[in-house]
């Protein structure tokens, strides 16, 4: 089921979309019993999570689609490791075709971009963004309690911070950081966006609400008032490969230009709206599905639909897919976005607060 499918059956609007969201309510069901029947066994203690000798922050949300989480990964990886913390990321890695773990370390000090298509088929594009692209040590598996006693016998780690784990609870984390995001309501899926039921935001030790914000300003009342954060996604430039290097271009280059969006993510319309806010015209959009891997084909097809435009922009875990391919020079781009978030400092010195609390083990 596509995004944009989903979306129309959760609004449910009009007749069709009214009886597939019946249709889908049984399954919905089955699905939050599965899940309240899970969390209640985590909540008794029957399940029991395993934990790591080092202090996990788990990043994650309630529903499908974009709440920011992994722009927040790196953002809360950036910050630590500023204030001299080793920073590892786990992460499930979507789509990937390898069962074995894979661990990535940062591009090298040369800068160099040497990310290969075998790469990206056993981590995800995802998990080779994070460290090709931004430099973090990232390990990738589906177990990540194994991946991360792995890294900690390759390498020192002082706080590992667990991509997309609000619902991995087979490893334990000190610290719960839920993101927030446009849907305060609806269904659980099929019939709707939700992963697990909303209630579930009880376990959250903090919350970041990236959207919706006066509708989960209401739904958090009775929470401390320092254990709640607002932040946004911000456009800040566009990154192209030159001469195998990552190089930087300002937002402005946009402006009167004539762009092709091309995009492989689960909603676009943000990424449309980035482009059309710096007066970049977009006279054509291809649209694959989210973490899609694009082919030879995919190619050729993006290049003719190319020919009449001056830029094509597309997202960073979409340029790390497509930077194998020819494109003209400097005409493939992709837009870089970044978690700010209010009083971040805030929120920096609880994370720290748990990772002096947890002394090592061995």
């Amino acid at each position: 089921m596509s995004a944009d499918w989903a979306r129309g059956i959760w609004d449910r609007k009009g007749i069709a979309s009214r009886i597939l969201w019946l249709l889908l309510l049984p399954l919905s069901f089955l699905y939050g019993l599965g899940a309240r029947v899970r969390n209640l066994l985590y909540s008794l203690d029957w399940l029991h999570p395993k934990g790591l000798p080092r202090p996990v922050v788990s990043i994650g949300n309630l529903t499908v689609g974009g709440t920011g989480k992994t722009p927040t990964t790196l953002w809360l990886a950036d910050q630590l490791e500023r204030r001299g913390y080793r920073v590892a990321i786990l992460s499930r890695g979507y789509k990937r075709s390898e069962k074995q773990c894979v661990i990535l370390e940062p591009r090298g000090e040369n800068g160099h971009f040497f990310s290969e298509a075998e790469e990206l088929r056993a981590a995800g594009d995802e998990p080779v963004m994070m460290a090709r692209v931004f430099g973090h040590r990232v390990g990738v598996g589906a177990v990540r309690y194994e991946v991360g006693a792995q890294m900690l016998r390759d390498g020192e780690v002082d706080v590992f911070i667990l991509d997309d784990g609000f619902q991995h609870r087979r490893l334990k984390r000190d610290l719960d950081l839920l993101l927030l995001g446009l849907d305060w309501e609806g269904w659980l899926i099929p019939a709707g966006p939700f992963r697990e039921p909303r209630r579930s935001l009880n376990r959250a030790d903090l919350c970041l609400v990236t959207g919706a914000r006066e509708r989960w300003e209401k739904l958090l009342r009775g929470r401390p008032a320092e254990t709640i954060f607002s932040g946004a996604l911000e456009p800040r430039a566009l990154v192209g490969l030159e001469a195998g290097r990552w190089k930087e271009y300002p937002l402005t280059i946009l402006g009167r230009n004539k762009v092709l969006a091309v995009a492989g993510i689960a909603d676009p319309g943000p990424f449309y709206h980035v482009i059309d806010e710096w007066e970049g015209e977009i006279v054509d959009t291809m649209q694959f599905p989210d973490h899609y891997n694009y082919s030879a084909r995919d190619w050729q097809d993006i290049n003719r639909a190319a020919r009449e435009v001056d830029l094509i922009v597309t997202t960073e875990k979409d340029l790390v897919k497509l930077a194998r391919f020819p494109f003209a020079r400097e005409k493939l781009l992709a837009l870089r976005v970044e978690m700010t978030v209010e009083n971040g400092e805030a929120l920096v010195q609880a994370v720290e607060k748990v990772i002096r609390g947890k002394q090592p083990e061995f």
